[in-house]
């Protein structure tokens, strides 16, 4: 694959959205078969366990009625349980999705064997990256969330505010825009620890430095794809919470189990494309930079190659 030339006055952006897609097409059972087996996992994890988890530790919840309840040492081992998870297969999508985008964008052969073992050179980079990258963002919302805290305080004991509801609404719309920006920043954050083989500070710090002049692109695509997965589990849980379709016999319907099976295909293809989208992003702003990959990541040996580019 090559970049388009200027002669063809393509906006960039949907040159970004051609490759794309044409990665995605020329390499679909590839694609969809590491979706199904690190994606697919995931959003049914999402998409299941908070009305399984309500339906096991409290069946008699009622939603029309706002009640507290608290949490037993169980059931936060059990969430914890099913965070770990979530990340280990995130982690591995990345890492196999990645590596298998790096060789079809250059016209190498790929097959799974090969993406598969790939995980082993990227997993604690990835990992050293997730865990730093979610430590600021937690942090930064800790910080906010207690400077807001007093700040309300105050106001309320000048009686300026007298509704609790402020409180949440400034928290959002500090908070969000704030996270959205460093999101945008470290967009090529993975990438660049699969590809070169970096990790914590380093691949945020070098994201922020590629993704320069290409914000609008990484942020258009990540609030679309973020606001549409989002929505679309979010919606389900409530859907699942309210009508009570996470009651035991509703898993075994018709609906239910269509509901479920619909969430967690969409969401498993959304979320391939968009780890897609984010490498040949971090490509084309590497060819921007008039920076090349790693030569040691372009020879890398793949098990059983083949002339044929799609080896599945």
């Amino acid at each position: 694959m090559s970049f388009a030339s200027p002669e063809n006055h393509i906006p960039l952006w949907r040159e970004i959205i051609n490759s794309t897609l044409l990665v995605i097409r020329s390499h679909s059972l590839h694609l969809y078969t590491l979706s199904t087996i690190f994606l697919f996992p995931i959003f049914f994890i999402l998409v299941v366990y908070p009305s399984f988890h309500l339906d096991f530790f409290h069946p008699d919840y009622n939603f029309t009625i706002f009640t507290q309840f608290s949490l037993s040492k169980f059931e936060i081992i059990a969430l914890l349980v099913c965070i770990l998870f979530l990340v280990l297969f995130f982690i591995c999508a990345v890492a196999t999705i990645t590596y298998s985008t790096v060789q079809a964008y250059h016209d190498r052969p790929i097959n799974i064997v090969s993406s598969i073992k790939s995980i082993r050179n990227s997993f604690f980079p990835l990992l050293f990256t997730f865990i730093v990258s979610h430590t600021i963002f937690i942090s930064i919302s800790i910080i906010f969330s207690l400077v807001l805290v007093v700040l309300f305080q105050i106001l309320k004991n000048l009686g300026l505010i007298y509704d609790s509801n402020h409180f949440w609404i400034s928290l959002i719309l500090v908070i969000v825009p704030v996270l959205l920006w460093l999101q945008v920043n470290w967009s090529l954050a993975y990438a660049i620890a699969v590809v070169e083989s970096k990790c914590g500070f380093e691949t945020l710090r070098r994201s922020a430095y590629l993704v320069k002049g290409m914000r609008w692109v990484a942020f258009w695509t990540h609030l679309f794809y973020g606001l549409a997965m989002g929505a679309m589990v979010i919606g389900t849980n409530v859907l699942f919470v309210l009508l009570g379709a996470g009651k035991a016999d509703h898993y075994r319907s018709f609906s239910g189990t269509s509901q479920i099976v619909q969430c967690t295909v969409l969401g498993s293809l959304g979320m391939n494309q968009l780890l897609v989208l984010n490498v040949v992003l971090y490509m084309y702003c590497n060819d921007l930079k008039g920076e090349k990959l790693p030569f040691e990541y372009l020879s890398l040996p793949l098990d059983g190659e083949k002339k044929n580019h799609n080896v599945v």
